[in-house]
């Protein structure tokens, strides 16, 4: 083609089984990886996505997008529509993303998690760091010792465990009976 635009598949690479006997969904095109362009292609740009296909009982649709800024979609039509990082999408939720919480977001139109799984005897944790230590703050699971610990300034502040509160100055609440 000499004048590509907007939406127009550069090239695809199709994975299929035309001659299976059973026919209907068994013959569509199981997967497929394509190259889109993200708009007018010019004598400066060239911007093109990456998507991911496959199918399931269907024909091959996009799964996982990555655009030319690098963006990766996964489950997004439109990678990055809510930040510029990784979008994992199993349904517009209709919300918008904080600026500075947007390298990783999780969206789903009714309830939405993510799990950290870990050892039984180990610990599962989520690090808040910079220039000067990995660890300025921190969010960690204790499994062995069924511990939920809060670390600020580089050190626990305060943890939970069977129904204790333990504060970083060795005062401790009881919560319950």
């Amino acid at each position: 083609e000499t004048d590509i635009a907007q939406d127009d598949v550069i090239g695809k690479i199709e994975f299929q089984a035309p001659d299976e006997g059973t026919g209907t969904d068994a013959i569509l095109v199981a997967a497929a990886i394509q190259a889109v362009s993200e708009g007018d292609f010019s004598s400066s740009s060239n911007a093109t996505r990456l998507e991911f296909m496959t199918g399931s009982s269907e024909a091959a649709t996009s799964q996982m997008t990555i655009s030319s800024g690098g963006i990766v979609g996964v489950g997004a039509t439109l990678p990055g529509d809510l930040g510029v990082g990784l979008h994992i999408k199993t349904a517009d939720s209709s919300g918008s993303a904080n600026a500075s919480g947007d390298e990783l977001i999780i969206e789903n139109n009714g309830p939405s998690g993510m799990t950290i799984l870990s050892a039984n005897d180990n610990v599962g944790l989520i690090a808040f760091g910079d220039d000067g230590a990995n660890n300025r703050g921190y969010l960690m699971y204790n499994h062995d010792g069924d511990t939920f610990s809060f670390g600020a300034a580089a050190a626990t502040q305060f943890s939970i465990s069977s129904g204790n509160v333990d504060l970083a100055d060795s005062k401790v609440l009881r919560l319950g009976t």
